[in-house]
């Protein structure tokens, strides 16, 4: 056991009147506080909840005294798995103090990716803890989508400050909504006008954020891409549900129609001051590369990489799902239209080569993937020619 730890537990416990420390078990590094704690009535308001995710007890019970706990009501993880299910209960933490070494098959690096990248979950406060202090080890943690760093050994005053600074903005507005609730929100509302574009919308999410990542997006613009994914066909609420609904191809008018979708889910969100930041990516995406989109004849660099990003990421979720007016097509089939779109002139040729080489190597085994190309590479046009008959 690290002697340290135990003397500032000691050090912690004594300072804050504690009669005594008692040791459970002889095999492990658990401490349990002798001193009677106060029950709280059944009409008491909800103490704060702090999640302290850390392998060694004796950390755990450094921190635990640290934050003065009779301020909060803390729970404690000792490996990533069970951190992750903590974090995600209700009610949810107002911070979590995440060991970056965690065991369990996931390390804090994992349980804080996994936080951030759910819309849900990714503005909870996340303190990574480190134990060196390197720069490697701070990169790592800012990577990993933490909020702060903090090296062990751990300073109760340095600690408090952190918690301080991590929760502000929830202390100081706590009735203030943020992009996530009002991204929640518009989706919920997409989803009552359109079903279909309930999956479709979390699905273009998870291929934007996973293609962001490849291209080594940094944690914000992850996060951006993802609220921008997630409401790039909110326009369509003011689109007729026949026209939705249709299973034959569209007339001239109906078709321009669809194309409206982008302005006006621009339109519904610009008034709302925490979705400024993905506005681009809802207006663009649409946009072509040779200028021939939608709605602003935007070209090449002139359209944003994140709205160029979802636009490839909405085709490709598109034609792998079944749609009222034809089945779906398989990943294989999907990345051949696309690489005939970049022919056409719709989206960058850098771009979609990156974005089949992820989805390829995500799920097709390596050996297959030679043949089953070859085999499409004469079979893909007329494929492209049905697909492009109605709107993606």
């Amino acid at each position: 056991m690290n002697h340290d730890y135990e003397n500032r537990v000691h050090e912690i416990g004594n300072h804050d009147g504690s009669d005594s420390f008692v040791r459970t078990d002889s095999q492990s590094d658990h401490w349990i506080h002798s001193k009677h704690e106060t029950a709280v009535g059944i009409d008491a308001p909800r103490k704060p909840r702090v999640l302290i995710a850390d392998g060694n007890a004796t950390v755990r019970k450094l921190i635990r005294w640290a934050l003065r706990d009779d301020e909060y009501e803390i729970v404690e993880a000792s490996n990533g798995p069970d951190a992750y299910v903590l974090a995600t209960e209700s009610p949810e933490p107002i911070a979590i103090l995440l060991d970056a070494n965690l065991g369990g098959g996931m390390t804090g690096h994992d349980v804080c990716r996994s936080l951030k990248d759910d819309l849900q979950f990714c503005k909870i406060p996340v303190i990574m803890l480190i134990t060196i202090g390197s720069h490697e080890e701070i990169s790592d943690a800012v990577e990993a989508g933490a909020d702060e760093v903090l090296s062990k050994p751990i300073h109760r005053d340095e600690l408090n400050i952190r918690i301080r600074s991590a929760t502000r903005s929830q202390r100081e507005s706590p009735a203030s909504i943020d992009i996530e609730s009002v991204t929640l929100t518009l989706a919920h509302l997409i989803a009552i006008k359109d079903g279909y574009s309930s999956g479709h919308a979390e699905q273009v999410a998870n291929y934007a954020v996973a293609f962001g990542k490849s291209l080594g997006m940094d944690h914000e613009d992850l996060r951006l891409l993802r609220f921008g994914a997630m409401l790039h066909n909110i326009g369509k609420v003011s689109i007729p549900d026949a026209i939705l609904e249709k299973t034959t191809a569209l007339t001239p008018r109906e078709r321009a129609i669809i194309h409206q979708h982008p302005r006006v889910g621009s339109d519904i969100c610009v008034s709302l001051k925490q979705l400024e930041p993905v506005l681009p990516i809802i207006r663009h995406h649409k946009e072509h590369f040779d200028g021939t989109g939608f709605p602003d004849g935007l070209r090449g660099d002139q359209i944003p990489l994140k709205a160029q990003i979802v636009g490839i990421a909405d085709v490709f979720s598109a034609l792998t799902n079944d749609r009222s007016f034809r089945r779906a097509k398989t990943k294989l089939e999907a990345i051949e239209i696309l690489k005939h779109r970049v022919i056409q002139g719709m989206h960058d040729p850098k771009l979609v080569e990156q974005f089949c080489q992820m989805i390829l190597a995500d799920s097709l085994p390596a050996a297959d993937t030679p043949n089953r190309e070859a085999n499409l590479e004469t079979s893909f046009a007329p494929i492209v020619s049905s697909s492009l008959q109605h709107s993606t």
